[in-house]
C-alpha cells in the first residue's frame, strides 16, 4: 500500500482509520449507496458502504459543484430522510431534522472532530464552511455506541480534501440576486517528497431580503457577510508514522428580525476548529492519537436592548485503535475525552448580564466495536460507556447485520440506544432552565432491503425511534419538561437512467407523536399527543441531470407536506414544491462557467411561521484551475 496515500487519508479523517482504499466514481445526482464507495463515518474507520449495516448517505464534491450548493443545510436537504427549516434565507439560522429527530439529535463532525455549541446543543449549520470540502457523509440512526451523546438521529461528517498528488490552484467568483457576491481561491501542493499543504479561502456576502418574522414588521433587508478559511498540512514521518495539522476558521455577520422590535436584530458569529493527529500503522494494527480545540460563539446586538454573548470552547483528545484479527474479523477500540466551557458567555436576562449556573463539564468515554464478515453475512456490535461530570454514567450499544442474498439483493437490520445531554440553555438559562432535566434516551431499530439491477438501484428502509425524557420547549415562564416521543417511518429511494438522463428519486413517509403540556398547568388532562413541530409526514425529492460534451444541466424538485410550526400544533404550515435549475459549461479543461436559478417557479412558502423565503433568484459563477 502506498504510505503517502495512507497518510493523506488518515489526515483527512482524523479519528477514523482506513482499512482499504477505492476510487470514488464521480456522480452528479445525490444518491444513497453504491457498493464500491468507501465511507468512514459509520464505525470510525474506512469500509465499503455496501458492507455497512446502517443507512449511509453522502454528497460528493462533484455534486456540490454541479448543483451549486452554498451551505451545509442546503447540501443535507438533498438527501432522503432529511428535512430543513430556516428562519428566512441564506445566512439565517436553520434546523436539520433527520428521520424526524430534532436538530440537536445529530453529532456533527468536521474531519472526524466534533463541533457545535454546548449552549444550544446543536451545530451552526449556516456557518459551517464548505470551502475545500471533498465529501459530506450522513449515517442515520443511533450511533451513540460509537460517538457518544447526541447521536440519536445520526452523524454528519464534513470531510475536506487531503493529501496532494500534484500542485494545483483554483480561483472562483460569483454574482447573484439580492446583490450576492462571492470570491474564493484554493491551493493544493506537495512540500517536498513526503509532505503536503491544502488551503482554501472564501468570502461571500448579500444584501438579502426582508425575512419577516413573528415580531412587529421591520421592512428592511436582512443580509449577511462571511469569511472562511480551511487548511491542512501533513507529513509522512516514516513507513509507519505520519502526522498532520488541520482546521478551519469562520467569521460572519447577519441581520435578522427582532421578536419585539426592540431586542437585538444583528448577530456576529465566530467558529474555529484546529486539530492535530499522529498515526501509527503497521498493517494489521493501526492507531491514531488526535488533539483538538474549537470555539462556537455568537454575539447578538443592534436593538435598543442588550443582547447575549454565547461562547462554547471545547478541548478534546481521542485515541482509536484497530486490529485486523484476520480477513473476516476486525476489532476497534478507543478512548475519548472532552472538556466544554461556557465561562466566557454573558446572558442578558431580566435587565442585567448573568452567567450560567455552571460553566464547565467534562466527559470521558471508552468504546469497543467488532465487525465480522463470513461469506454473505456481515455482523457488527458496539458498546460504549460515557461518564459525564454533570449527568453521570450512560451505557449505549448497537447491533447490526447484513445478508447478501445474491449479487443483486441485500438485506440489512440494525438497532441501538442513544442519548442526548441537556444543554446549558436547558439547564441553567436564567428564569427558563430546569436543573432537574434528565438526558433524553432513545431506542432505535431499522430494517430494509437494497436491490441493484442493470436498470435501476432501489432501497427501502423502515425504522422506529422511541425517545424517552424528550425535552419539550414550553411557553415563556414555564419550566422545560421531559416527555416521550415515538417516530416511525419508511424511506424509499432509487437511482436509474432513461436515455441520457440520470435520475435520483426518494419518498419519505413519517409518523411521529409527542406528548405535550398544552395548557401549562400540569394536570393529566393537559397532556395531549401532538405532532413534532416542523416535520412533515410526507416528503418527495427528484433530481435529474443531463450531460452532453461540455454542457451539463441539473434539475431538482422537492416537495414538503404540511406540518405544524409549534409543539402544541396550533399553527399549520402549508405544503410546498421547490424547483431549482443549474447549468454548467466547461469552456476548456481548466475553466468552467456555471449558472443557477433557485426557486424557478417563484413558489411562495414558509419553513418557519411568518418567515419569508427566497423568491426566484439568479446566480452566475466561474472557476479556473491551473
Amino acid at each position: 500500500m502506498n504510505k503517502t496515500v495512507l497518510a493523506a487519508a488518515v489526515a483527512s479523517l482524523m479519528t477514523h482509520i482506513p482499512t482499504s482504499f477505492a476510487q470514488e466514481a464521480a456522480d452528479s445526482t445525490p444518491k444513497s449507496q453504491t457498493q464500491e464507495t468507501m465511507v468512514v463515518t459509520a464505525n470510525r474507520f474506512e469500509q465499503p458502504v455496501g458492507k455497512v449495516t446502517a443507512t449511509v448517505e453522502y454528497v460528493t464534491k462533484d455534486q456540490l459543484e454541479n448543483l451549486q450548493i452554498k451551505s451545509l443545510s442546503e447540501a443535507l436537504a438533498l438527501l432522503p430522510g432529511v428535512q430543513v427549516a430556516q428562519n428566512g434565507g441564506r445566512g439565517q439560522s436553520s434546523s436539520v431534522y433527520i428521520r424526524g429527530s430534532a436538530s440537536n439529535h445529530v453529532v456533527v463532525l468536521y474531519n472526524g472532530v466534533r463541533i457545535g455549541s454546548a449552549t444550544t446543543g446543536s451545530a451552526n449549520f449556516t456557518a459551517i464552511p464548505l470551502a475545500g470540502v471533498e465529501r459530506i457523509e450522513l449515517v442515520k440512526g443511533a450511533r451513540a455506541a460509537v460517538y457518544g451523546a447526541d447521536a440519536i438521529g445520526g452523524v454528519i461528517n464534513i470531510i475536506t480534501s487531503s493529501g496532494a498528488s500534484e500542485n494545483t490552484a483554483i480561483i472562483k467568483a460569483g454574482l447573484g440576486s439580492d446583490k450576492y457576491r462571492q470570491a474564493g481561491a484554493g491551493y493544493s501542493g506537495k512540500l517536498g517528497d513526503k509532505s503536503w499543504l491544502n488551503l482554501s479561502v472564501n468570502t461571500e456576502a448579500a444584501e438579502g431580503f426582508d425575512v419577516g418574522g413573528t415580531g412587529p414588521s421591520q421592512p428592511d433587508n436582512d443580509g449577511y457577510s462571511r469569511k472562511d478559511v480551511n487548511f491542512e498540512v501533513g507529513t509522512l514521518i516514516s513507513d509507519s508514522w505520519s502526522a498532520n495539522f488541520m482546521g478551519f476558521y469562520h467569521h460572519s455577520n447577519s441581520d435578522y428580525e427582532s421578536y419585539d422590535g426592540k431586542a437585538p436584530d444583528e448577530q456576529e458569529s465566530e467558529l474555529y476548529n484546529y486539530a492535530g493527529s499522529i498515526t501509527y500503522d503497521i498493517g494489521r494494527f493501526s492507531s491514531v492519537l488526535s488533539l483538538s480545540t474549537n470555539k462556537d460563539s455568537s454575539d447578538n446586538f443592534g436593538g435598543t436592548t442588550n443582547g447575549s454573548h454565547l461562547v462554547t470552547k471545547r478541548h478534546a483528545a481521542s485515541i482509536v485503535n484497530i486490529y485486523r484479527i484476520n480477513a473476516q474479523w476486525v476489532m476497534n477500540a478507543g478512548l475519548d475525552f472532552t472538556q466544554d466551557s461556557v465561562a466566557d458567555s454573558n446572558i442578558y436576562s431580566s435587565g442585567k448580564y448573568q452567567k450560567y449556573g455552571k460553566t464547565g463539564r467534562s466527559n470521558q468515554a471508552i468504546f469497543v466495536s467488532s465487525l465480522w464478515g463470513f461469506d454473505s453475512t456481515q455482523l457488527e456490535a458496539s458498546i460504549r460507556q460515557d461518564g459525564n461530570s454533570v449527568y453521570g454514567q450512560n451505557t449505549t450499544w448497537q447491533l447490526g447485520a447484513g445478508y447478501q442474498l445474491n449479487q443483486n439483493i441485500r438485506f440489512v437490520a440494525s438497532g441501538g440506544t442513544a442519548f442526548q445531554a441537556p444543554t446549558y440553555n436547558n439547564l441553567y438559562w436564567p428564569g427558563y432552565g430546569n436543573e432537574d432535566l434528565q438526558p433524553e434516551e432513545s431506542l432505535n431499530f431499522e430494517a430494509g432491503a437494497e436491490v441493484y439491477t442493470e436498470l435501476a438501484d432501489f432501497r427501502v428502509i423502515g425504522y422506529s425511534n422511541t425517545i424517552t425524557n424528550l425535552i419539550n420547549y414550553q411557553s415563556k415562564g414555564e419550566d422545560l419538561k421531559n416527555s416521550d416521543a415515538h417516530i416511525k417511518g419508511i424511506e424509499l429511494s432509487s437511482t436509474f437512467d432513461t436515455g441520457n438522463l440520470s435520475h435520483s428519486v426518494s419518498m419519505d413517509f413519517l409518523d411521529h407523536k409527542n406528548k405535550v403540556n398544552v395548557a401549562g398547568w400540569g394536570k393529566p388532562e393537559d397532556i395531549q399527543t401532538k405532532k413534532l413541530n416542523r416535520r412533515a409526514n410526507f416528503v418527495a425529492k427528484w433530481f435529474v441531470s443531463y450531460e452532453y460534451n461540455a454542457i451539463r444541466t441539473d434539475l431538482s424538485y422537492q416537495y414538503q407536506g404540511k406540518r405544524f410550526d409549534d409543539t402544541k400544533n396550533t399553527t399549520e404550515l402549508a405544503p410546498y414544491s421547490l424547483v431549482n435549475w443549474s447549468l454548467s459549461y466547461q469552456v476548456d479543461p481548466n475553466w468552467v462557467v456555471r449558472a443557477k436559478i433557485d426557486n424557478l417557479l417563484n413558489e411562495q412558502y414558509e419553513t418557519a411561521y411568518k418567515y419569508n423565503t427566497q423568491d426566484r433568484a439568479y446566480y452566475l459563477n466561474t472557476a479556473y484551475q491551473f
